[in-house]
C-alpha cells in the first residue's frame, strides 16, 4: 500500500474523522486539489487490485475494527464510490 494512502486513512478515516467532515473532504478532493484527488483515486485502485491491506493494519491506522477483511474492503469501496463516483452518502464505519 502506498504510504500516502496510509497517511490519508490515518488522518481522514480514523474513528473520529470518519463520522464528520466527509462532505468537506469530497469538495476538497474534487475542487480545491484535483491533483491530490487523482493521486488518491490511483492509490485506492492499487489497493483494490492488490488487496494488500488487512483489517488489523487498517485498525492500527484508524482505530476502526472490522470483523473480516471483506467487510473492510466493502466499506472502502463505498468510500471510494462516495468520493469519486458521487454514489450514496459517506458510509459510517462499524461501531
Amino acid at each position: 500500500m502506498e504510504p500516502e494512502l496510509a497517511g490519508f486513512m490515518r488522518q481522514y478515516l480514523n474513528v473520529e474523522m470518519a463520522f464528520s467532515s466527509m462532505e468537506r473532504l469530497k469538495t476538497t478532493i474534487g475542487r480545491s486539489n484535483p491533483v491530490w484527488g487523482d493521486d488518491l483515486r490511483r492509490w485506492f485502485t492499487q489497493l483494490f487490485e492488490g488487496r494488500d491491506l488487512t483489517r488489523g493494519e487498517y485498525c492500527e491506522l484508524t482505530w476502526v475494527e472490522f470483523g473480516t477483511d471483506e467487510e473492510m474492503y466493502a466499506y472502502l469501496e463505498k468510500i471510494h464510490a462516495f468520493l469519486f463516483l458521487d454514489q450514496g452518502e459517506f458510509p459510517l464505519p462499524p461501531d
